[in-house]
Protein backbone atom coordinates (compact mmCIF):
# COMPACT_ATOMS: atom_id res chain seq x y z
CA UNK A 1 0.00 0.00 0.00
CA UNK A 2 1.98 2.94 -1.27
CA UNK A 3 -1.02 5.50 -1.54
CA UNK A 4 -0.53 7.89 0.98
CA UNK A 5 -2.03 11.13 2.22
CA UNK A 6 -1.84 13.98 4.82
CA UNK A 7 -4.99 15.31 5.68
CA UNK A 8 -6.11 17.82 8.56
CA UNK A 9 -8.96 17.94 11.15
CA UNK A 10 -11.88 20.31 10.40
CA UNK A 11 -14.24 21.68 12.66
CA UNK A 12 -16.60 24.02 10.29
CA UNK A 13 -19.46 21.76 8.93
CA UNK A 14 -21.93 23.23 6.40
CA UNK A 15 -22.58 23.53 3.04
CA UNK A 16 -21.48 27.28 2.42
CA UNK A 17 -18.35 26.21 4.74
CA UNK A 18 -17.61 22.94 2.33
CA UNK A 19 -18.00 25.12 -0.59
CA UNK A 20 -15.30 27.49 0.51
CA UNK A 21 -12.99 24.51 1.61
CA UNK A 22 -13.55 23.22 -2.29
CA UNK A 23 -12.46 26.67 -3.19
CA UNK A 24 -9.39 26.60 -1.41
CA UNK A 25 -8.05 23.52 -2.69
CA UNK A 26 -9.54 21.35 0.35
CA UNK A 27 -12.04 18.39 -0.29
CA UNK A 28 -14.03 17.88 2.91
CA UNK A 29 -14.15 14.43 4.27
CA UNK A 30 -14.95 11.63 7.18
CA UNK A 31 -13.14 9.46 8.65
CA UNK A 32 -15.10 6.44 10.44
CA UNK A 33 -13.09 4.14 12.89
CA UNK A 34 -13.90 0.76 13.33
CA UNK A 35 -16.21 1.98 16.61
CA UNK A 36 -18.68 3.91 13.88
CA UNK A 37 -17.37 7.20 15.16
CA UNK A 38 -16.80 9.38 13.05
CA UNK A 39 -13.87 12.06 12.42
CA UNK A 40 -14.16 15.39 10.39
CA UNK A 41 -11.29 15.89 8.19
CA UNK A 42 -9.89 17.85 4.98
CA UNK A 43 -7.90 15.90 1.94
CA UNK A 44 -5.84 18.54 -0.39
CA UNK A 45 -7.60 17.77 -3.70
CA UNK A 46 -4.17 18.27 -6.04
CA UNK A 47 -3.53 14.93 -4.21
CA UNK A 48 -6.30 13.15 -4.10
CA UNK A 49 -7.02 13.81 -7.65
CA UNK A 50 -3.56 12.71 -8.86
CA UNK A 51 -3.85 9.56 -6.35
CA UNK A 52 -7.58 8.34 -8.06
CA UNK A 53 -6.33 9.14 -11.67
CA UNK A 54 -3.52 6.15 -10.96
CA UNK A 55 -5.67 3.95 -9.58
CA UNK A 56 -8.12 2.12 -11.88
CA UNK A 57 -10.83 1.46 -8.66
CA UNK A 58 -11.77 4.13 -6.56
CA UNK A 59 -12.55 1.26 -3.21
CA UNK A 60 -8.27 1.34 -2.34
CA UNK A 61 -6.34 1.28 0.58
CA UNK A 62 -4.77 4.52 1.84
CA UNK A 63 -2.68 5.40 4.51
CA UNK A 64 -3.12 8.57 5.77
CA UNK A 65 -1.43 11.05 8.57
CA UNK A 66 -3.85 13.62 10.25
CA UNK A 67 -2.43 17.01 11.55
CA UNK A 68 -2.11 15.79 14.88
CA UNK A 69 0.39 12.97 14.13
CA UNK A 70 -2.02 10.14 14.02
CA UNK A 71 -1.43 8.00 11.41
CA UNK A 72 -4.26 5.16 10.17
CA UNK A 73 -4.81 2.86 7.63
CA UNK A 74 -8.29 3.76 5.49
CA UNK A 75 -10.03 2.56 2.98
CA UNK A 76 -11.57 4.79 0.51
CA UNK A 77 -14.90 4.25 0.98
CA UNK A 78 -17.09 6.68 -0.70
CA UNK A 79 -16.14 9.59 -3.36
CA UNK A 80 -19.66 11.74 -4.09
CA UNK A 81 -19.28 14.19 -7.24
CA UNK A 82 -20.82 16.76 -8.76
CA UNK A 83 -23.39 15.70 -10.97
CA UNK A 84 -22.32 18.56 -13.51
CA UNK A 85 -18.09 19.08 -13.38
CA UNK A 86 -17.50 15.71 -12.36
CA UNK A 87 -15.94 17.37 -9.46
CA UNK A 88 -15.42 15.50 -6.10
CA UNK A 89 -17.70 17.00 -3.79
CA UNK A 90 -16.87 14.63 -0.04
CA UNK A 91 -15.20 12.13 0.38
CA UNK A 92 -15.81 9.02 2.79
CA UNK A 93 -12.75 6.69 4.34
CA UNK A 94 -13.27 3.56 7.14
CA UNK A 95 -10.77 2.85 9.23
CA UNK A 96 -9.55 -1.05 8.69
CA UNK A 97 -7.32 -3.45 10.40
CA UNK A 98 -4.63 -4.62 8.38
CA UNK A 99 -5.13 -8.43 9.78
CA UNK A 100 -8.79 -8.58 8.85
CA UNK A 101 -10.32 -9.42 5.53
CA UNK A 102 -13.24 -7.16 4.09
CA UNK A 103 -15.54 -6.82 1.31
CA UNK A 104 -15.30 -4.55 -1.54
CA UNK A 105 -15.89 -4.34 -4.91
CA UNK A 106 -13.51 -4.44 -7.74
CA UNK A 107 -14.37 -3.05 -11.18
CA UNK A 108 -13.80 -5.82 -14.19
CA UNK A 109 -11.81 -5.16 -17.38
CA UNK A 110 -12.36 -7.21 -20.33
CA UNK A 111 -9.17 -8.03 -22.38
CA UNK A 112 -8.98 -9.64 -25.82
CA UNK A 113 -11.14 -9.31 -29.08
CA UNK A 114 -14.05 -12.07 -29.14
CA UNK A 115 -14.24 -14.40 -32.08
CA UNK A 116 -17.30 -13.51 -32.00
CA UNK A 117 -17.30 -9.77 -32.75
CA UNK A 118 -14.88 -10.92 -35.92
CA UNK A 119 -17.84 -12.64 -37.37
CA UNK A 120 -19.71 -9.33 -36.91
CA UNK A 121 -21.15 -9.83 -33.50
CA UNK A 122 -21.69 -7.51 -30.41
CA UNK A 123 -19.48 -7.44 -27.22
CA UNK A 124 -21.91 -6.97 -24.44
CA UNK A 125 -20.21 -6.22 -21.10
CA UNK A 126 -23.21 -7.77 -18.48
CA UNK A 127 -20.62 -6.74 -14.93
CA UNK A 128 -18.75 -4.56 -14.58
CA UNK A 129 -17.89 -5.16 -10.77
CA UNK A 130 -17.36 -8.02 -8.78
CA UNK A 131 -17.51 -8.03 -5.47
CA UNK A 132 -14.71 -10.11 -3.00
CA UNK A 133 -13.47 -10.92 0.07
CA UNK A 134 -10.07 -10.21 0.70
CA UNK A 135 -7.15 -8.67 3.16
CA UNK A 136 -6.83 -4.92 2.75
CA UNK A 137 -3.43 -4.77 1.89
CA UNK A 138 -4.62 -7.61 -1.19
CA UNK A 139 -7.15 -5.42 -2.66
CA UNK A 140 -6.64 -5.59 -6.18
CA UNK A 141 -7.08 -2.62 -9.13
CA UNK A 142 -8.93 -4.73 -11.16
CA UNK A 143 -9.60 -8.15 -12.75
CA UNK A 144 -9.28 -9.45 -15.80
CA UNK A 145 -11.16 -11.50 -18.02
CA UNK A 146 -9.87 -12.24 -21.44
CA UNK A 147 -13.25 -12.51 -23.87
CA UNK A 148 -11.06 -13.61 -27.14
CA UNK A 149 -12.45 -16.79 -27.54
CA UNK A 150 -15.74 -16.12 -27.23
CA UNK A 151 -17.88 -16.57 -30.41
CA UNK A 152 -21.27 -15.26 -31.24
CA UNK A 153 -24.02 -16.61 -28.66
CA UNK A 154 -21.06 -17.65 -26.44
CA UNK A 155 -20.39 -15.97 -22.42
CA UNK A 156 -18.54 -15.89 -19.68
CA UNK A 157 -19.86 -15.90 -16.08
CA UNK A 158 -18.23 -15.69 -12.88
CA UNK A 159 -16.87 -18.92 -12.60
CA UNK A 160 -14.64 -18.26 -15.66
CA UNK A 161 -12.83 -15.65 -13.64
CA UNK A 162 -9.14 -16.29 -12.57
CA UNK A 163 -8.47 -15.29 -9.34
CA UNK A 164 -5.72 -16.76 -6.74
CA UNK A 165 -8.58 -18.78 -4.39
CA UNK A 166 -5.75 -18.47 -0.98
CA UNK A 167 -5.97 -14.73 -1.37
CA UNK A 168 -9.50 -13.83 -2.48
CA UNK A 169 -13.21 -15.16 -1.95
CA UNK A 170 -15.89 -13.89 -4.60
CA UNK A 171 -19.24 -13.23 -3.17
CA UNK A 172 -21.13 -13.52 -6.20
CA UNK A 173 -22.92 -16.55 -7.79
CA UNK A 174 -20.98 -18.44 -10.15
CA UNK A 175 -23.59 -18.32 -13.01
CA UNK A 176 -24.23 -14.10 -12.88
CA UNK A 177 -23.13 -13.76 -16.61
CA UNK A 178 -19.72 -11.11 -17.10
CA UNK A 179 -19.76 -10.69 -20.89
CA UNK A 180 -20.94 -12.57 -24.02
CA UNK A 181 -21.22 -11.72 -27.63
CA UNK A 182 -24.71 -11.50 -28.78
CA UNK A 183 -25.46 -11.53 -32.97
CA UNK A 184 -25.19 -9.50 -35.35
CA UNK A 185 -28.48 -6.77 -34.66
CA UNK A 186 -30.84 -6.85 -38.37
CA UNK A 187 -31.00 -3.48 -39.55
CA UNK A 188 -34.74 -2.50 -39.69
CA UNK A 189 -35.93 -0.97 -43.21
CA UNK A 190 -38.15 2.19 -42.60
CA UNK A 191 -41.28 1.96 -43.46
CA UNK A 192 -43.07 4.05 -46.18
CA UNK A 193 -44.62 7.33 -45.16
CA UNK A 194 -48.30 8.16 -45.49
CA UNK A 195 -47.36 10.72 -48.12
CA UNK A 196 -45.97 8.58 -50.09
CA UNK A 197 -48.62 5.88 -50.03
CA UNK A 198 -51.03 8.45 -51.11
CA UNK A 199 -49.40 9.63 -53.89
CA UNK A 200 -49.33 5.85 -54.85
CA UNK A 201 -53.19 5.93 -54.44
CA UNK A 202 -53.82 9.00 -56.18
CA UNK A 203 -52.11 7.33 -59.41
CA UNK A 204 -54.00 4.10 -58.88
CA UNK A 205 -57.15 6.12 -58.94
CA UNK A 206 -56.11 8.30 -61.84
CA UNK A 207 -55.15 5.39 -63.47
CA UNK A 208 -58.66 3.63 -63.35
CA UNK A 209 -60.00 6.73 -64.60
CA UNK A 210 -58.55 7.09 -67.54
CA UNK A 211 -59.54 3.76 -68.76
CA UNK A 212 -57.87 0.45 -69.07
CA UNK A 213 -54.52 -0.65 -68.63
CA UNK A 214 -52.00 0.25 -71.33
CA UNK A 215 -51.10 -3.56 -71.63
CA UNK A 216 -54.66 -4.81 -72.78
CA UNK A 217 -55.09 -1.76 -75.11
CA UNK A 218 -52.11 -2.71 -77.10
CA UNK A 219 -53.62 -6.56 -76.95
CA UNK A 220 -57.01 -5.63 -78.37
CA UNK A 221 -55.18 -3.43 -80.96
CA UNK A 222 -52.77 -6.17 -82.10
CA UNK A 223 -55.78 -8.72 -82.48
CA UNK A 224 -57.69 -6.44 -84.17
CA UNK A 225 -54.85 -6.00 -86.75
CA UNK A 226 -54.74 -9.50 -86.70
CA UNK A 227 -58.82 -9.55 -88.15
CA UNK A 228 -58.23 -7.22 -90.67
CA UNK A 229 -55.43 -9.09 -92.07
Amino acid sequence: MDAKLTVKSRDMKGSANARRMRRDGWIPGVVYNNGGKAREVSLPKHDFEQLLHHHASEHMMVQIQIDDGQEASVLLKDVQRDALSGGVLHVDLQEVAMNKKLRVQVPIELLGEAEGVQQGGVLDHLLHHVEIECLPTDIPEQIELDVSGLNINDMLTIQDIKIDSSKYTILMDDEVGVASVSPPRAIEEPEPEEGEEGEEGAEGEEGAEGGAPAEPEVIREKKQEEGAE
